[in-house]
């Protein structure tokens, strides 16, 4: 009978020491994992950012481009106006 209690108490310290690695190596994985994850999305950001550059550049100059031609517009109208509808020279 104590050689099967102490066959007992051995199973038991081994399952002890292979759950306390486990959590151990989980800890030390999800931490790895993590820190592997916000690299990917820092690099990702990266190049998401150089990919819509050229795009904002684009819609940026063409905004400029209809302000401008909306001022323009604009001031011509306000000339009209201010005569009473009739253009002037």
């Amino acid at each position: 009978m104590p050689g099967l209690q102490r066959a007992v108490l051995l199973r038991a310290a081994a399952a002890a020491l292979t759950l306390c690695a486990a959590v151990g190596l989980e800890a030390a994985v999800g931490h790895a994992l993590a820190a592997r994850g916000a690299e990917r999305a820092e690099r990702d950001a990266v190049v998401c950012g150089e990919a819509t550059r050229p795009a904002t550049a684009v819609r940026a100059h063409r905004a400029q481009a209809h302000r401008g031609h909306a001022v323009g517009h604009a001031a011509a109208k306000g000339a009209r106006s201010c005569t009473g509808g009739r253009r002037t020279r």
